[in-house]
């Protein structure tokens, strides 16, 4: 289900809308089948699955083979999937 323009969500005329059902773990449980309950689904955008850790609250990007993508510089570039994961995947002592 697309969201329309002005969504609470902050997308603008520009964005492409977000795929809110339904969720596809198939990318995430090609690389990480035993962790995935780690993980909320939590919409696609352009081709791309949006995973959320529930405990750090960031980001996994994957893409139906199971490429993984990070945010630069307002642009998504693919990225090393061992260390996005732990980028996201462990948590930061303070």
């Amino acid at each position: 289900m697309p969201l329309a323009d002005g969504d609470s969500r902050g997308l603008d005329s520009r964005s492409p809308a977000m795929e809110l059902e339904p969720a596809n773990w198939r990318p995430l449980e090609m690389r990480i089948a035993e962790r995935c309950a780690e993980f909320m689904w939590m919409w696609r955008q352009n081709g791309l699955e949006y995973y959320k850790h529930i405990d750090t609250r960031r980001y996994l990007i994957l893409d139906a083979e199971g490429r993984t993508y990070r945010r630069r510089d307002g642009d998504l570039v693919v990225v090393d999937f061992a260390e996005e994961f732990r980028r996201v995947s462990e948590t930061v002592d303070v």
